[in-house]
């Protein structure tokens, strides 16, 4: 008799087609989990990592905010436009100046979105 997985195989399909059209345009990005109270990050790949000289044990369930990328020269109304759009599941445009980790300031602009598992058409 099979294995019915339910919600959970549900669930990785969908990581993994978001996984799958990320990497496909050579993008560097993370996943993080909303329902989580720091929306913890549970996927990052590979060219995240290299971009900012971490590896992905360092990386998962980090706070998705990214909070051990500020740096001297991270503007906290940006960190605090970031968390707001986590809070409100908003869309949202955010410029932040991240460090990468030998201190090496890395201007990246953020977009956050917010996903659902009946939005797999093309992910942004």
């Amino acid at each position: 008799m099979p294995v019915r997985r339910g919600h959970v195989a549900l669930q990785n399909t969908y990581l993994d087609t978001i996984i799958r059209k990320f990497d496909e345009k050579n993008r560097k990005f993370l996943i993080a989990n909303a329902q989580m109270k720091s929306c913890g990050i549970i996927y990052c790949n590979e060219g995240f990592c290299q971009m900012f000289g971490f590896t992905r044990a360092e990386i998962m369930q980090q706070p998705c905010t990214c909070q051990f990328l500020v740096g001297p020269g991270t503007m906290k109304s940006a960190l605090a436009q970031l968390a707001q759009a986590l809070l409100g599941s908003e869309e949202r445009k955010v410029e932040i100046l991240y460090y990468a980790k030998e201190d090496v300031e890395t201007r990246d602009g953020v977009k956050q979105t917010h996903q659902s598992q009946d939005d797999l058409s093309d992910p942004p």
